[in-house]
């Protein structure tokens, strides 16, 4: 088993309400335990930094989902 931790930043095309950000949550809360995931999702200002831990290949699938999600723009690994 390989476990990474994996941080990105990302900014949003618009503003995240609170049902936006809750809804985030909820389908995480759903999904990244099936895939062993755990993590951290900061959100200010139009500008998202998250932390993903778990397996390197499920953790670096979910990162090309977020890469790829239109709520996010310009997603860079630190």
């Amino acid at each position: 088993m390989s476990m990474i931790s994996l941080v990105y930043i990302s900014v949003t095309p618009r503003h995240m309400s609170d049902d936006d950000l809750t809804a985030i949550l909820e389908v995480s809360r759903r999904n990244n335990p099936k895939r062993g995931i755990t993590g951290m999702l900061l959100y200010k200002d139009r500008f998202f930094i998250q932390a993903l831990e778990g397996e390197r290949e499920s953790v670096y699938n979910l990162y090309e989902k977020i890469h790829d999600d239109p709520r996010h723009i310009n997603a860079v690994k630190i």
